[in-house]
């Protein structure tokens, strides 16, 4: 048990606090007891806990607050709410926790509830991260308003490449997964006259709302050449970024194109590439992964997304 991780518990009557030590002891953690305020502000600044069981209570209530504003825990805050409530979901809201326990509780609810509050936590963390990020990002975007193409009222590439590098040291400095797309129109079969690269420019404009309602706010769409768009995407893995292709290629194919007696339906292509954890990608390498993919997306026919993964090399 001396190995076992901490879990802080704050409870002034004996009776549950037994309770709650035992089930704690049962899920294999080992418990840190405190009834008091002073107690419960002592134990804080010399354990490193897994988590915080904290009664609700007035008393309670000012735990939680205190936690928040003069500790550095890092470990998911829960309520312990007896049953009789009507709305534990207010009430562990309005005690400031991550979420809360229904009394009794056994050492499995235990284990469950704090697998869901350790990745609440965690996301809190990374957003935390990246509004941090947008925040040191925003003076720098304020200031290329010039480099907007003023037809798609994207980022013109030459613009904010420099930003982009930088974004992407950061991704494999910290740890988290980042992808971008490229996103290229379908040549359109027997109509030679659609794929003058003059007109593809011009339709290339068209797809800016498709693109812009397909992506989160967070997301940054570049234009990248005459018909092609570059979609940026922080805190995202491949996955997740195949998803935004196939919405953005959903949205394309919606789109039909009408001027000087010439209509035609359009497609399009996505290509995707990522970083992933460990992984030691520049961002040139993920650029030439998202075109070596959109490439083969047009090849297999277009009106499709692929994506480049990094395999490792054979010993």
């Amino acid at each position: 048990m001396s190995d076992a991780p901490s879990i802080f518990v704050f409870e002034s009557h004996a009776g549950l606090m037994k309770q709650c030590l035992s089930v704690v002891e049962e899920a294999g953690y080992k418990p840190v007891p405190t009834t008091t305020a002073e107690e419960a502000t002592a134990a804080l600044e010399e354990t490193t806990a897994a988590a915080l069981l904290i009664a609700n209570s007035a008393a309670g209530a000012e735990l939680c607050q205190y936690v928040r504003e003069f500790t550095t825990s890092r470990g998911p805050v829960l309520a312990m709410v007896d049953r009789s409530e009507q709305d534990p979901d207010e009430t562990a809201s309005r005690m400031g926790a991550d979420g809360y326990l229904l009394r009794p509780f056994s050492a499995g609810t235990l284990q469950s509830v704090l697998s869901v509050a350790r990745r609440i936590s965690l996301l809190r963390e990374r957003l935390a991260v990246l509004e941090k990020q947008l925040a040191d990002m925003a003076p720098q975007m304020r200031s290329m308003t010039s480099a907007i193409n003023s037809r798609t009222g994207f980022y013109q590439f030459e613009f904010i490449k420099d930003l982009l590098v930088v974004e992407v040291r950061r991704a494999k400095r910290y740890g988290y997964p980042l992808a971008i797309l490229l996103v290229g129109l379908d040549p359109i079969p027997n109509r030679p006259e659609l794929n003058d690269p003059v007109l593809q420019r011009e339709i290339t404009g068209g797809l800016a709302v498709a693109i812009a309602k397909s992506t989160r706010d967070i997301d940054i769409p570049i234009h990248y050449a005459d018909d092609r768009i570059l979609v940026f995407l922080p805190h995202t893995d491949l996955a997740g970024a195949e998803e935004v292709g196939k919405r953005i290629k959903r949205r394309i194919k919606r789109i039909t194109y009408r001027g000087e007696g010439i209509t035609a339906q359009l497609t399009a292509s996505v290509g995707v590439a990522g970083i992933s954890e460990g992984e030691n990608l520049t961002f040139s390498k993920l650029i030439k992964d998202a075109t070596t993919a959109l490439r083969a997306a047009q090849l297999k026919g277009g009106d499709r997304v692929m994506k480049r993964v990094n395999r490792p090399a054979p010993l």
